[in-house]
């Protein structure tokens, strides 16, 4: 009943006299643009999101000119790319670079067009606290400054995902534009998505500043080939934080080529060792990592917080590797999800969990051929690591006596905040089915034993595929069951 008649009351609530002057000047475009460089300073960004939300691109073209902060983060605003509005914000640009003085109460310095939240809107719009506090109009982490270039004037901030596929008119409007004044704009991208292969143009990061690039994606099905085309630009990465590689395979053309494959990988390697920022590196399905992973982590000049190496083959070279390497002694998330340790010494990865005993935070060990000899062998690290606050070990395969070890092991690890466990070996018949009866019962055991040694937060044991239905098995604190059991 309350919240109808605040409701209510809200929705009568009649607008200030601030509202309804910015109103009015957005009424008459001419007057608007006139009246920009005796408009109050407070007035310009509720007045710009009045603006920007009516699409009146003539106004926004002019009060990037007029803009009395250092940054304009209109990225903020754009929750999904819109062409008019990039036309009309790069458009004040242009009129702006174009004047040979600068106007008196511009002070325009950096155009962030990155989708990113941004406090500046809410303070200055009055929905915060602080409305008019100088730190807010002047956010020095969003400013870059590397050695200026010709009459640079103006950085952009800008994140780009480059996807053949669905190419976008926005990122081609952009690049275009960019290219054309590269002398006198600085393009900063704090992060590039690559999809698809046979795709790495070059010429792309001609517009970017590639110190300003802090993450990098590649996804879907790049060949070492491509890859090593991106390698150069890559070393000019040096302040490269996040790097992601995701399914890069053998060309068709160079599959059981050894030489050819040992070029590129020579191309490649080298340069991790001009990433000297590197903070987290996932490699997923990357095919040059099997037996070349000293020589990956080896090139490293800093520590890591996150390693992810999921579905590729390691050798046991590569995990003797891993185990003493000193760039991995500090990690906080470890994730070997779909490496397959079945014939691997599970004395490496015992000896790496010693070592991050007290870093570690997250463990992924999913779809890892884990038996319970091997686990039995992890558990005296795995008890020490008194950081962890989620694991994961689904999809192996451990009996009841196993997990109830394994949950007693992890009894002392009180920050413990999710736990996923796969449902003991005992659940299934001679075939792989899961027998529900037996799903429930060992299930129902294992949480029971778990509640008698700590209250967990967010848990699950779930089983294989369900032939029924296709569906897993989840065995929760909520008992939630196979839904073809119903």
């Amino acid at each position: 009943m309350w919240e109808n008649r605040q409701s209510t009351m809200n929705f009568n609530t009649p607008p200030t006299l601030l509202e309804l002057g910015r109103r009015s000047l957005l009424q008459d475009e001419a007057l608007t643009v006139s009246a920009l460089q005796e408009l109050p300073l407070e007035l310009f960004p509720a007045l710009f999101k009045d603006a920007f939300s009516s699409e009146q691109s003539i106004i926004l073209r002019h009060m990037v000119v007029a803009w009395p902060f250092p940054c304009l983060p209109v990225g903020a605003l754009m929750r999904t790319p819109h062409l008019e509005t990039l036309k009309a914000v790069l458009g004040g640009l242009d009129l702006l670079l174009a004047q040979k003085v600068q106007p008196g109460r511009c002070k325009l310095q950096v155009l962030d067009l990155r989708d990113v939240n941004h406090n500046f809107w809410n303070v200055w719009t009055g929905m915060e606290d602080g409305v008019f506090s100088p730190d807010i109009s002047h956010p020095q982490s969003l400013i870059y400054h590397p050695i200026q270039k010709g009459k640079q004037a103006v950085t952009v901030w800008i994140n780009l995902s480059v996807n053949p596929r669905h190419s976008s008119k926005y990122n081609e409007y952009f690049y275009q534009w960019a290219k054309e004044r590269k002398d006198v704009v600085q393009v900063n991208c704090q992060k590039i998505e690559f999809w698809t292969n046979p795709f790495y143009d070059p010429c792309l990061l001609d517009i970017v500043e590639p110190s300003s690039i802090q993450e990098l994606e590649v996804y879907e099905h790049w060949d070492l080939e491509t890859l090593a085309m991106l390698a150069p630009d890559l070393g000019q990465m040096i302040n490269l934080q996040r790097l992601l590689l995701h399914n890069i395979h053998i060309s068709l053309n160079w599959l059981g080529n050894k030489e050819v494959e040992d070029y590129y990988v020579r191309m490649i390697i080298p340069l991790f060792s001009k990433l000297d920022k590197l903070q987290h590196l996932y490699l997923n399905d990357v095919c040059f990592v099997n037996e070349h992973l000293d020589q990956v982590l080896g090139c490293l000049n800093s520590p890591l917080e996150t390693l992810v190496i999921t579905r590729c083959k390691l050798s046991e070279l590569d995990m003797s590797h891993l185990s003493q390497c000193p760039r991995v002694h500090q990690l906080k998330h470890l994730d070997l999800s779909g490496v397959d340790f079945i014939n691997l010494s599970h004395e490496f990865l015992a000896r790496l969990l010693k070592r991050l005993t007290a870093t570690m935070q997250k463990l992924k060990l999913k779809s890892c051929m884990i038996t319970d000899f091997q686990m039995d062998v992890l558990l005296p690290a795995l008890s020490q690591c008194s950081q962890l606050t989620e694991v994961d070990f689904l999809m192996n395969f451990l009996s009841m006596d196993i997990l109830k070890k394994l949950l007693q092991h992890t009894a002392n690890l009180r920050q413990l905040t999710k736990e996923m466990y796969p449902a003991p070996c005992e659940v299934y018949d001679e075939f792989g089915n899961v027998l529900p009866h037996r799903f429930q019962q060992h299930c129902s055991d294992l949480m029971g034993t778990l509640k008698v040694i700590r209250q967990p937060k967010e848990i699950c044991f779930m089983s294989n595929i369900c032939a029924g239905c296709g569906e897993y098995s989840v065995y929760n604190l909520e008992a939630v069951l196979c839904s073809c059991w119903q």
